[in-house]
């Protein structure tokens, strides 16, 4: 329930982008989440993530991929090598930003930061492409 808070923070209004020719994606579903410094709790939280091909698969950029949860959808900078993935997004000046990264196993860490407030929301998971 706490990771309704990124939708909260997220809350802006962007517009659809064009679906690429040759779409590519992952999805990620986290099982623990821990705020500031409180225990950790088990969670439900899953987040898609929508890319074109790379003309590099082993060293692959998109600017433009995007990202969508129960929340929100972002447009994110994503990273793509074969032992590490990120994905990040900045929303209101940077105050609030997300930060996927993810290893060649798929293990996830997804970090959630909103300086207005200050709080800083960890998520931990795995990742896997989408079928």
């Amino acid at each position: 329930m706490k990771h309704l808070f990124l939708g909260v923070c997220a809350m802006a209004t962007l517009a659809a982008l064009p679906a690429a020719a040759a779409e590519q994606g992952f999805t990620c579903s986290f099982t623990s989440e821990c705020i500031e410094t409180e225990t950790c709790e088990a969670t439900s939280y899953d987040v898609t993530v929508n890319h074109k091909e790379f003309e590099h698969p082993h060293d692959g950029m998109d600017a433009s991929a995007r990202w969508t949860d129960d929340a929100a959808s972002h447009t994110v900078f994503l990273r793509s090598r074969p032992d590490v993935v990120f994905a990040m997004w900045a929303e209101n000046d940077g105050r609030q930003f997300g930060r996927l990264m993810t290893d060649g196993k798929g293990d996830a860490r997804l970090v959630v930061m909103d300086a207005s407030i200050p709080m800083m929301i960890s998520y931990y998971g795995t990742c896997k492409e989408a079928e």
